[in-house]
């Protein structure tokens, strides 16, 4: 009787001594770097000065102008993304001669054994060199490109940074943590790929669903797959349709005119 006094009275003036469950790390800050964030405005500014200045009223964007912007720079980003993240998954860019192509190769086969720990990185930051470098030759071959060409580009690294984002809060999600409203209500609309749907890549091959938006992934890995999981096609397609080089192609195409 006389312990069961205690306790209350222990309860009562809060000295509760049951042990405390350790409080959980925050989530890591989501930023890029100064550099790659000029670089997309002075991309978007010049588009919106050719555009106000320099042409002619009745070559003018429309509202179709800006449907277009948004479907070709979602779509190539949503393929871009996809390339992206199969390729690096490859066991043989582990022993790739191009020191960075090993590095992000290593990051991401190293993210399959340890997911959490994105949980605690600027995950955001680490395409800022690819993002810097698609944006930079959107601006040395903005001489001869029109300003909805200027704003795909700026586009397919917008939607990119959603991906990215996306990838990490589906993370978040998984581990229990609140995620903003955009990433929850857009995943849980099937706008964005949800947390359930990366979880599936998360288990041993890892040999399916390397998208980081929803678009034609089923296609890209049907003829993936059809090929044999062909590692010198997807060699050939990295290096010759990433956003930087393929800029240059479609000028010489005559594409961006």
């Amino acid at each position: 009787m006389t312990v069961q006094v205690e306790k209350m009275q222990k309860v009562v003036h809060g000295d509760d001594s049951s042990p405390k469950k350790p409080a959980r790390a925050p989530l890591a800050r989501q930023s890029q770097k100064t550099l790659t964030l000029t670089l997309l405005s002075a991309l978007t500014l010049a588009a919106f000065f050719q555009e106000a200045i320099m042409r002619d009223a009745e070559t003018r964007m429309t509202c179709k102008t800006v449907l277009y912007i948004l479907v070709v720079s979602y779509c190539y980003c949503d393929y871009w993304l996809w390339m992206l993240h199969c390729f690096l998954d490859r066991k043989e860019n582990l022993e790739s001669r191009i020191p960075d192509i090993k590095e992000f190769a290593t990051k991401f086969q190293e993210h399959h054994d340890f997911p959490t720990k994105v949980l605690y990185e600027n995950h955001l930051g680490e395409i800022d060199d690819l993002v810097s470098a698609v944006a930079g030759m959107g601006l040395l071959l903005g001489y001869w490109t029109s300003p909805a060409t200027k704003l795909i580009v700026v586009g397919v690294c917008m939607w990119g940074s959603l991906g990215s984002l996306n990838h990490f809060y589906g993370h978040a999600l998984t581990n229990g943590y609140e995620i903003p409203p955009l990433y929850k209500y857009g995943q849980r609309w099937g706008l964005l790929p949800t947390a359930k749907h990366h979880k599936t890549h998360h288990t041993a091959p890892f040999e399916m669903n390397w998208n980081f938006l929803n678009g034609f992934y089923r296609i890209y890995e049907a003829v993936y797959f059809s090929t044999g999981s062909s590692y010198n096609g997807l060699f050939a397609m990295f290096y010759t349709c990433n956003p930087a080089v393929i800029q240059t192609w479609a000028l010489a195409l005559g594409v961006l005119a």
